[in-house]
């Protein structure tokens, strides 16, 4: 029997029984092939941008077909719709606040779930994960079609990932996430930097807060401990780390930080 593979990411924390709930249901009225794999359970609560930012990371690693459940969702019990989106490549259940934003690329069919077609089953204002998400996902793990589950839908919450500003020779971004390393993760794509730079890494200057770094590289032993530097992060976009240290604390920088990339001459 094939497996069907069902990851699960929320800001649930695991401490309560809420993540073992959510399980009990998917397992319970899911098919016997099913798998689940835990992606986080411990993302920021209510913060959905960072949210959506892991789920663009993450999701694209895994099999073609597999099928992801989401959910952070501060507007829960709310006239929120809730969510399937179809993509070629995966299917994804949650709700409609953006979490998915960085994931729509053109390609996606979005239907927005009937919980009339679920069945008389009690749904809990403040639990739709266990009442709604849960069981929409088991059925889809099950074969069920996502129109059948749903009616399709041109409109839903969207975000725009940060846009980078050039003007003349800098270059305006953002600090975007803090990793737990306390690297500062910006929305420079490496392409952009590169685009902007030319043939000469080294005549540049990085700039946030009050401070500056002169220094890319490859990786992070490049530089002495403590140390800053600027690479390009395992997920394509630039981010400003310290050798064995917490680039934010060295630098008092909080997510949401303009910062500027000069381009010297």
């Amino acid at each position: 029997m094939q497996m069907t593979l069902l990851t699960l990411t929320t800001d649930f924390g695991t401490q309560d029984s809420y993540v073992a709930e959510l399980k009990g249901v998917l397992l319970s009225e899911g098919p016997s092939s099913l798998r689940l794999v835990d992606l986080s359970h411990e993302l920021a609560p209510f913060d959905i941008h960072a949210a959506a930012l892991f789920l663009r990371a993450a999701l694209p690693r895994f099999p073609a077909g597999s099928i992801h459940l989401a959910v952070v969702d501060p507007g829960v019990g709310s006239e929120r719709r809730a969510l399937i989106v179809e993509r070629p490549d995966m299917l994804l259940v949650g709700p409609d606040n953006a979490l998915f934003s960085y994931l729509f690329d053109g390609t996606e069919s979005v239907y927005a779930i009937d919980r009339s077609l679920l069945g008389g089953r009690a749904v809990s204002p403040t639990f739709h994960g266990r009442d709604v998400f849960a069981p929409v996902a088991a059925r889809l793990a099950a074969g069920a079609p996502a129109a059948s589950l749903g009616e399709r839908v041109d409109r839903y919450e969207r975000m725009v990932f940060p846009m980078v500003d050039m003007q003349g020779d800098v270059l305006h971004g953002r600090v975007v996430h803090i990793d737990r390393y306390g690297n500062l993760i910006t929305n420079i794509p490496e392409g952009t930097l590169r685009s902007f730079l030319g043939a000469d890494d080294a005549a540049f200057a990085l700039l946030v807060g009050d401070h500056t770094v002169h220094t890319l590289r490859s990786h992070y032993a490049q530089v002495e401990p403590g140390e800053l530097v600027v690479l390009v992060g395992s997920s394509g976009l630039i981010e400003v780390a310290a050798r064995e240290a917490s680039a934010a604390q060295k630098l008092a920088i909080e997510v949401g930080r303009p910062l500027r990339v000069v381009r010297r001459t």
